[in-house]
């Protein structure tokens, strides 16, 4: 990828959603990481992917694939894919995922070509940082605690990847003080997973793992004032279930989780 290909390939992806497009932000780390792939026609970049891959988990996973709007339905989408594919082979990854928008049809279309099938629906919520007083949320001490509700969790998200979530992630996890929950009488009603972004400034994300709607209460109220202490701008809350109204919470946007096992 040259230089004088980031103005060109910012120019055709800022229009890819309504709000705009997030390349911006990731073009230095994706550089940095390696496997951010461009497709050229007669020397102009016209498509681009990036690949991450998860050596110790075995698992490729697929974004920011992008192409300019006059050069599409030429199959490079397909191209982008494939070669992300087969570097994640030689790596020895047996899995490839990706995130599409559920609204996003001709992308679901065309990965289901490629043989890639939903794993879950997930929900993206906004909540803005707030002050509240103190509320009784713990870390989690031992997986033991925790493992009857997170037999049918199998990912966790860090700066929009869905990371797998073995026991060793786990016990990391717990040592960092990353997965929280809230009782009442002495049962959790709600855990989730707090991360900070890698690529977006100033932004938390919590993947809600379980909660009930008592509980979604104080889990959010901890948040908002965790990101207000830090000084942080954003909270960007990722779960499998749709959550009861809660104040300042915004539904922004579904998506399937993608997945392929690479034979």
């Amino acid at each position: 990828m040259l230089p004088s290909d980031k103005k060109i390939i910012l120019d055709f992806c800022k229009s890819t959603f309504s709000w705009g497009d997030y390349i911006h932000h990731v073009w230095d780390d994706w550089l940095d990481e390696g496997n951010f792939f461009v497709l050229t026609e007669d020397r102009r970049p016209v498509a681009i992917c990036h690949a991450f891959i998860i050596k110790n988990a075995k698992l490729l996973w697929i974004e920011g694939i992008r192409v300019d709007p006059n050069y599409r339905q030429k199959g490079y989408a397909k191209k982008l894919v494939t070669k992300a594919e087969s570097i994640a082979k030689k790596n020895g990854c047996i899995l490839s995922s990706m995130l599409i928008e559920s609204k996003n049809f001709k992308s679901l279309k065309l990965v289901a070509k490629l043989h890639y099938t939903r794993k879950e629906k997930w929900y993206y919520y906004f909540l803005a940082p707030k002050k509240h007083s103190s509320i009784n949320i713990q870390q989690v001490k031992s997986a033991k605690e925790i493992i009857e509700y997170l037999i049918d969790s199998e990912f966790y998200i860090k700066s929009w990847r869905w990371l797998p979530l073995d026991p060793k992630t786990i016990s990391s996890l717990i040592k960092q003080k990353k997965i929280i929950i809230s009782k009442s009488q002495n049962h959790i009603d709600s855990l989730g997973i707090i991360t900070e972004s890698d690529h977006f400034e100033k932004t938390i994300m919590l993947t809600l793992i379980y909660t009930t709607k008592s509980g979604i209460k104080k889990i959010l109220f901890y948040i908002q004032n965790l990101t207000n202490k830090k000084k942080f701008e954003r909270i960007q809350i990722l779960t499998t279930k749709q959550l009861p109204s809660y104040p300042g919470l915004e539904k922004r946007l579904t998506f399937y989780h993608m997945t392929k096992k690479l034979n």
